[in-house]
């Protein structure tokens, strides 16, 4: 427990590492990871303004120093902005809080790649038919 307080960032490194290895193991993981990597391409298409917006306002919220509303902005995919904000404001409170939430949508993404790297590569069949 005191590595996870001492390290979070770690901690969901190797959570991430263990998503990743696991989707080599199981089939219906990767299909899960499948179906994320779509949902996160369907909100990279539809919602690109809103997610660079979102990024952008997150990274003035907490380089202005406002606590709560930069974790708030920092969690729908606005990590990226926050994390860049707390560059320019070294002594922001929530820090580590921006890091962590950072750091889980990243090993999310990853673990989205991989899933869809893993069926276009043919190592799976998940979507089945559909696939030429």
């Amino acid at each position: 427990m005191d590595f996870i307080k001492k390290h979070p960032c770690w901690a969901v490194a190797v959570v991430g590492i263990m998503a990743v290895l696991l989707n080599f193991l199981s089939k219906w993981f990767a299909a899960l990871g499948l179906i994320v990597a779509v949902w996160i391409l369907a909100a990279l298409i539809f919602a690109g303004v809103v997610l660079i917006i979102i990024n952008i306002t997150a990274m003035l919220l907490v380089t202005k120093d406002k606590p709560a509303a930069g974790v708030l902005f920092s969690l729908p995919f606005g990590g990226l902005g926050a994390v860049i904000g707390t560059l320019f404001n070294p002594s922001y409170k929530y820090e580590t809080v921006v890091k962590v939430i950072f750091s889980v949508q990243l090993w999310i993404l990853i673990w989205a790649f991989v899933s869809f790297m893993l069926e276009n590569m043919g190592y799976y069949s998940i979507i089945g038919g559909f696939a030429p």
